[in-house]
């Protein structure tokens, strides 16, 4: 499958040590990478999270660029994007991590930094920007497009030629009908159905899913 290429260096450090930050650790593991420890700028330096050490922070990252390898473990995607931009700054592109039990089709195109988790399907021809999260059990059908640092949800589901904005969030077991865009930055709630168009930062519920309110533009 054409996943971005990156040069994975011997040590692998997660930037993230929360719930999400484990997942993306086992993955890692799953792959047979070397993890490290854990990057958090808001966790105790030499605490442990699943059984691996907390490093440091950005200060340790900006030390030992030259040494590791960074993959996201921050599943909010705004936090997520602006440690990826921090890994651009410091010379550096956070790695892809597919677990093996994923299915991703050869004709797939995944960015960067990209995390696609257990059970996770991505159908032919299906474009996955970078730093987008596809959780355990997600499916994103053929001709789809997936914005960067977009979120799906454990059993969220895209249909065929969906298109969904750059920082746009499913929740847990959403759905989107085929041919049906959903604008960036938008939240769909766990269990909604899109079945019409879904204008951009707003936060959608239901079946079928309909505006609750507009987010503030930042």
């Amino acid at each position: 499958m054409p996943v971005a290429q990156t040069k994975t260096k011997p040590k692998l450090v997660i930037y993230g040590c929360g719930g999400h930050g484990k997942v993306v650790a086992d993955i890692a593991l799953a792959c047979g990478l070397a993890v490290e420890g854990f990057l958090d700028d808001r966790a105790l330096e030499g605490k442990r999270v699943f059984d691996l050490p907390i490093l440091g922070g950005s200060g340790w990252l900006e030390m030992r660029r030259s040494e590791v390898s960074v993959a996201l473990g921050i599943g909010e995607n705004r936090a997520r994007c602006r440690i990826y931009k921090l890994c651009e700054r410091l010379g550096m592109t956070p790695i892809t991590l597919i677990h093996p039990t994923a299915s991703v089709a050869a004709s797939a195109q995944v960015g960067a930094g990209v995390v696609i988790m257990a059970q996770a399907v991505i159908n032919p021809d299906a474009r996955v920007g970078n730093g987008a999260i596809i959780n355990s059990g997600a499916i994103v059908e053929h001709d789809c497009e997936l914005g960067a640092f977009a979120h799906l949800s454990p059993n969220a589901t895209l249909g065929g030629a969906v298109r969904i904005g750059a920082l746009t969030h499913l929740g847990l077991a959403a759905s989107v009908l085929p041919g049906k865009t959903v604008g960036e930055e938008t939240v769909v709630g766990a269990g909604a159905v899109v079945t019409a168009d879904v204008p951009p930062r707003v936060v959608v519920t239901g079946v079928p899913a309909r505006v609750q309110r507009q987010l503030e533009t930042t």
